[in-house]
């Protein structure tokens, strides 16, 4: 008995471990919508644990369960359905829609979530692939063409450079016209700040370097949807921050489920897309009178231009000691050594552009508790030797719910951002003014060419016998900057260390009634480092720069939500709450002078010094409620009304309302369910909003006296050269000021047909904006300039259309099209009297501005001078003449755009593509007018050719027919017509359409199959192909039109030695498990 019992024991025990590991199986099977197809991406879990995993394109999973388990599927859109597991290993489940569902999905202002039927606004929504897809490293330029009413345009190609994105046009003529950013609930800081503070009149934004819109710290791979508010009354509940419009961004979470991991990695590379077309038949030099003659004046002359001889009628003279090329100097054929001039292509200066950006998230959860964590990197090599943009980024967000009334909220990212910049624009430091002025028969590179030249100090140095210091190898002998000098012996290094952290409690006070609080922080500091060497173009003793940017923003706000039905034709969603923003700015800048040692950037090694530091704050308090009267389902109501309190306004009247209300109608719900319309709404909304007053406009405020420069010659601010200096400001505070006022009305129409394959989105806006703050001319004897006013007024009315549709759906294969378009007007109707234009950004002699009865940002400058009908007024000698006064010359509003997206699915391979359209709306092309100036645009092969200019004789009034030569250097300079006008030619001249169509993006996708990873621990895997920018068709001649030398600024249509844009393409890899 004694040995029976433990065999017993023991053949129980096998029994018992044989029932329970046989319990566990493998179900499988397929996830399918209403119509039969196959739904990718279905989350299938074990309830009440973190066992999960997602359908494949195929609708097919796969996941370990025991009889009695709960398999949840869930999918947005559509009813979430449970299913106990049994003796069958094989569960199918066809997903019907959930309309409640779809529209709980809706997130608006203050992150209430509303019904798409009860919005009397446009929303406009992008998707995360859609955001992905771009691979841009800015967020705001990934949104370019994807939504109708908003229009995007990127500074430049330079890395890390700012976008500017405007939602409806814009509104306000000297405050900010940027709409508000908003992550999660968390609204962020998207400023951006120009390169030295010390300049005045703008310089800053003309010349300097390209630094970052601060939404560039968002990493796009945490992307999972982004929402355009874009009326008034969408606005309300944000008041006077969100007078431009919202970008609401929502990331992505975790789900219930088991821990997943989705590794994203991309490698691209980057070119150039477009740049002037440059002459390359004739070298520098020019008309000699004394010697009656064309000769050829090299850059030991100091000379640039390049009206010289034939480069085919020169040669090298074989010359070892000429420090400007290695084959010696330039002479007549028959002179020299036999070996022929050549030309030289300027752009050989730029390299190919390599971006390597990897992210990891990690998320899951249960029921009760989801996280989500994201770690990336992105390098980004510019296109420009030793140029470059860095970006770490770190992120988790946690969702919990800690009672079941009472849910947590909270989320934190740290970014750290910047890189080394190149110097640009109105700049003789900078990149291209060098590289495109260079005359044809200089080699930049001394042999070598890209990063290879710029790493060869031979390049850009040559030693002068006897002297302790090289000179500048330029074209110009070192009067404007060589650009392998500017790029290997300058510096523009920027480091951003960026926080940002919310947490947010919900909770459950009874089923109808809701309490949420949150409050948030984002703090960042932005620590750059300029430094020109000595010998540089614009500082020949060398200037160093210490700029600290530091910036806080702090939030706070609590809603109630009341969501009750009277009954079941009648319902209430009430919101009431209180917000609050606090803001603190700073800025030291040191300046230092005369260096000692070259390449030591560093305070210690400047001679004299100039510091300034500004400081602002800002604080605004509002209240806000907000109803959504429903009727049947069918008719919606909804008023919202906000009151905000600014301490940049006046004390004691620092209170301002923004109020709205708007209706919807969805007309579908009374007709019958089998008509081709499944769903019709009809939209309207009225409303008024605000824009307070620039921070310290009502006071008149001190700060250090400054000197001030111009393009050539820096500005000086004390405290400098062991000098304090204070003055009181030249304009005026007004204590009277109120805030710019901007009323909307808005109508629209949306509709569904075809079982939801076809949809259509209609709105038509028109709002002005009055009060506008801008500074007038003060009377002398107040001893002022200028005071700030509430003068003006702007209009902005306009059409925006959405398409999209699914002509082809199958079991295997599926196209899907959208298409948005966009047309506005934007006028400036009034100003003060007296005033007829303010200037937005730009030089003294060509400039965007306001000038009344045009545009907004009309670009303004020297004109050609013309009769009542319109037409050019011809000289005696048959060449155009030049009005006695400047004035509009160019109109940088496009009549349209227009976005056209396709995307194709076959089983595992995708393929889509953004076709982006502008037609209409002029760019200044400055650069143009200089190429031409110094002889070296393509243009100018026509100096050898004679015309007639259209136009009528000044003096008859007839048909001007006299033929003129386009230069004959004989008579004088100024018989030259690219010279004749000055430097830089009639700016009218150089104003171009900047129509274009473009290839935005090109995606090919090919995702491996499923049963490649059976029995692994792999989800999936894909490739992409990709491309951007790959195709540009358009008439203007500069680089490409969509650029903007003032940035991120109301400044519009600006483009004076830009840096190009680029085109990229790469390839990208992700991985699930």
């Amino acid at each position: 008995m004694k040995k029976k019992l433990p065999r017993i024991l023991i053949l129980l025990f096998l029994f018992v471990g044989q029932g329970i590991f046989g319990q566990t199986q493998t179900i499988t099977g397929t996830v399918t919508d209403e119509a039969g197809l196959p739904l990718p991406g279905v989350n299938v879990f074990i309830k009440n644990s973190t066992t999960g995993t997602q359908t494949d394109f195929d609708g097919l999973y796969s996941i370990p369960a025991n009889p009695g388990d709960i398999l949840v599927f869930s999918f947005v859109g559509k009813e979430t359905q449970e299913v106990t597991v049994g003796a069958e290993n094989k569960i199918d489940v066809n997903m019907g829609e959930d309309s409640a569902e779809l529209e709980e999905v809706v997130i608006t202002a203050q992150g209430i979530r509303a019904k798409p039927r009860s919005l009397s606004y446009a929303l406009e929504s992008v998707e995360a692939d859609d955001v992905q897809k771009s691979r841009e490293t800015n967020l705001v330029s990934a949104l370019s063409s994807k939504a109708s009413g908003v229009q995007v345009t990127s500074s430049s190609g330079s890395v890390g450079a700012s976008a500017n994105i405007r939602v409806r046009g814009n509104t306000s003529i000297t405050r900010s016209n940027s709409p508000l950013f908003v992550v999660d609930g968390v609204p962020i800081d998207n400023s951006s700040f120009s390169e030295d503070p010390t300049q005045t009149n703008n310089n800053s934004s003309l010349g300097g370097s390209d630094f970052s819109n601060r939404a560039i710290d968002i990493n796009s791979n945490d992307i999972a949807s982004i929402s355009i508010l874009k009326g008034i009354a969408a606005q309300t509940l944000y008041g006077l921050r969100a007078a431009n419009g919202v970008v609401l961004i929502t990331t992505k979470k975790g789900k219930a489920g088991k821990t997943r991991f989705s590794l994203n990695s991309t490698t691209s590379f980057a070119e150039y897309n477009k740049v002037p077309d440059l002459q390359k038949e004739y070298s520098q030099g020019g008309y000699i009178t004394d010697l009656e003659r064309i000769v050829y004046r090299g850059p030991e002359t100091g000379e640039g231009d390049s009206w010289g001889p034939p480069i085919a009628d020169l040669e090298f003279d074989g010359a070892t000691d000429y420090p400007f090329d290695r084959n010696g100097r330039l002479v007549p054929a028959g002179t020299g050594n036999g070996m022929p001039a050549r030309a030289y292509n300027n752009y050989d200066f730029f390299k190919t552009g390599q971006t390597q950006d990897i992210s990891l998230g990690i998320s899951g959860g249960s029921e009760k508790i989801n996280y989500r964590a994201s770690i990336g990197k992105l390098k980004q090599g510019g296109i420009s030797p030793n140029e470059e943009f860095e970006r770490k980024t770190f992120r988790v967000d946690l969702r919990a719910d800690l009672t079941d009334k009472l849910q947590l909220d909270a989320s934190g990212q740290y970014t750290n951002s910047g890189g080394n910049r190149v110097q640009r624009g109105s700049n003789i430091s900078g990149v291209m003014l060098g590289l495109l002025r260079n005359t044809p028969t200089f080699d930049m590179g001394n042999g070598k060419s890209g990063q290879a030249a710029a790493n060869d100090p031979d390049t850009y140095f040559y030693n002068i016998p006897g002297e302790e210091l090289p000179g500048q190898r330029s074209y110009r002998d070192g009067i404007y900057n060589s650009p392998y000098f500017a790029v290997a012996r300058n510096i523009n290094l920027d480091d951003v260390n960026r926080t940002i952290g919310k947490m947010g409690l919900n909770y459950a006070i009874t089923e109808w009634l809701s309490f949420k609080a949150s409050g948030s922080i984002d703090r960042y500091t932005d620590t750059r480092k300029i430094g020109f060497d000595v010998i540089d173009a614009s500082f020949g003793n060398g200037r160093v720069i210490n700029d600290v940017i530091s910036n806080q923003d702090v939030n706070w706000s609590g809603i109630f939500n009341i969501l009750y039905n009277f009954n079941e034709k009648v319902g209430l969603d009430l919101n009431v709450g209180y917000d609050g923003y606090y803001n603190k700015t700073n800025r030291q800048t040191v300046i230092g002078d005369g260096m000692t040692i070259p390449g030591f950037f560093n305070l210690s090694n400047v001679s004299t010094t100039q510091a300034q530091e500004l400081s602002t704050r800002r604080e605004l308090i509002g209240v806000f409620a907000t109803a959504t009267l429903s009727f049947g389902n069918t008719v919606f109501l909804t008023p919202s009304f906000r009151n905000d309190w600014s301490s940049t306004l006046p004390v004691g009247d620092n209170t301002f309302q923004s109020y709205s209300i708007g209706s919807s109608f969805v007309f579908t719900e009374l007709m019958d369910n089998d008509s081709f319309l499944n769903y019709g709404k009809l939209r309207a909304a009225w409303g008024q909003a605000g824009n307070d007053a620039p921070v310290y406009a009502t006071i008149t405020n001190f700060g250090g006296t400054s000197v001030s420069g111009d393009g050539f010659i820096q500005s000086v601010t004390f405290p400098a050269y062991d000098a304090t200096s204070f003055e009181r400001s030249s304009r005026a505070g007004n204590p009277a000021l109120t805030p710019e006022k901007t009323t909307e009305f808005e109508v629209g129409i949306e509709l569904s047909m075809f079982d939801s394959r076809l949809k259509f989105d209609f709105a038509y806006y028109d709002k002005e904006t009055e009060d506008q703050i801008i500074f007038v001319d003060a009377a002398p004897s107040s001893g002022f300039i200028d005071r700030y006013d509430n003068v003006g007024l702007v209009t902005n009315s306009g059409y925006e259309v959405s398409l999209g549709g699914s002509p082809v759906k199958t079991e295997n294969f599926e196209w899907n099209i959208s298409a948005n378009w966009t047309t506005y007007e934007n006028v400036v109707e009034e100003l003060v009297e007296g005033v007829e234009s303010v200037t937005l950004n730009g030089f003294s002699g060509t400039s965007s501005r306001a000038v009344v009865g045009e545009s907004y940002g009309a670009i303004f400058g020297a004109r050609y001078a013309r009769n009542d009908a319109g037409q050019i007024l011809i000289d005696e000698e048959g060449y155009p003449l030049l009005a006695a006064e400047d004035g509009v010359i160019g109109d940088p509003i496009p009549d349209w755009l227009g976005g056209i997206s396709n995307q194709f699915q076959y089983k595992n391979i995708g393929l889509s593509f953004l076709i982006d359209i502008r037609q209409g709306g002029d760019v200044w092309c400055g650069t143009c007018g200089i190429l031409d100036y110094f002889g070296v645009s393509e243009e100018t092969l026509l100096r050898d050719q004679s015309t007639v200019f259209e136009g009528v004789v000044a003096a008859t009034g007839e048909p001007n027919t006299r033929v003129v030569p386009y230069s004959d250097p004989t008579r004088s300079e100024n018989n030259n017509y690219w010279r004749r006008y000055g430097f830089g030619d009639v700016d009218e001249g150089n104003v171009y359409d900047a129509s274009w169509i473009r290839l935005r993006e090109v995606t090919l996708t090919y995702s491996l199959p499923e049963k490649f990873f059976e029995n692994s621990f792999i989800d999936g895997l894909s490739f992409s192909v990709f491309g951007r920018n790959l195709w540009l068709e358009t008439d203007y001649p500069g680089v490409d039109p969509e650029t903007n030398l003032t940035g991120d600024s109301n400044g519009l249509g600006l483009d004076y030695f830009n840096q190009p844009n680029t085109k990229s393409y790469g390839l990208n890899v992700q991985l699930n498990f």
